[in-house]
């Protein structure tokens, strides 16, 4: 079951829902938007009649916790609750490891039945310097030479936490342009070698972006950011200077 105990939080999924939802606050969301992302990015889990049951508990332990429980939080974690809750998982671990559950699972009822705590007030997180910021452009040389310049063009949504958006820029190379001329370069297109427009970074801060090669060359003020009719894409920055990698390749080899 990947629990280590009884207890609600021993077992890893509910781990992760409860630091979802509080890296959502610090983020900036408000309790229901912080909600939501949880139920999305645990969409899969929430699939699973077993793990729907942790995901819930979980989520409505947490809000409860933090002065934030919603109305559709709690009624579906009572129902759960009042007709059992989980039990039925722990039945083959024995009757001692089933009764320890049920007082985990009561306490947790008289909790969510109860008066709610007013919101405990959550900080929100700073957004470290070294982070990429809007309207930054950056180089990666792949190994032949050639440069390919990206722009950070505002932020997007990954999982329960947010990471910069970029789209390439089509630089011809083999120099690198003036900063002064980095508002001038259009924006790259869909092309069937280049189908990634627009990528969403996971792991942004300056060690990995400095890893996967990538240099600051300069900045310049974007417009807000309207969707790309190509889609977009999660990646991190090692992963995208694989990319680009491939991409450079290919475009040799057709020459």
């Amino acid at each position: 079951m990947g629990t280590n105990g009884t207890g609600l939080y021993a077992d890893d999924t509910a781990c992760d829902v409860r630091d979802a939802y509080r890296d959502a606050l610090r983020s900036g969301a408000d309790g229901e938007e912080a909600e939501a992302r949880v139920l999305s990015a645990f969409a899969e889990e929430l699939s699973d009649p077993d793990e729907r049951a942790v995901v819930l508990l979980a989520l409505a332990d947490t809000q409860s916790r933090l002065g934030r429980l919603t109305a559709s939080a709690r009624e579906e974690a009572l129902a759960l609750l009042r007709s059992g809750g989980d039990l039925d998982r722990w039945q083959e671990a024995g009757p001692g490891e089933v009764r320890r559950r049920a007082a985990v699972l009561r306490r947790l009822q008289v909790r969510l039945e109860g008066p709610q705590p007013g919101p405990r007030p959550i900080r929100a997180r700073r957004r470290p310097p070294a982070l990429a910021a809007l309207g930054q452009v950056y180089v990666y040389r792949a190994r032949s030479g050639q440069p390919y310049l990206l722009r950070v063009v505002g932020l997007g949504d990954v999982g329960c936490s947010t990471g910069p958006v970029i789209r390439f820029l089509d630089h011809p190379g083999p120099g690198l342009p003036d900063p002064a001329d980095l508002a001038e370069i259009p924006e790259r297109r869909y092309h069937p070698r280049w189908k990634r427009t627009e990528v969403v970074i996971t792991d942004d801060g300056r060690v990995e972006r400095e890893h996967a090669g990538l240099v600051l060359v300069g900045e310049h003020p974007v417009a807000p950011l309207t969707p790309s009719p190509n889609g977009r894409t999660v990646s991190t920055w090692a992963e995208l200077s694989t990319y680009l990698e491939t991409r450079d390749d290919m475009a040799r080899t057709a020459g």
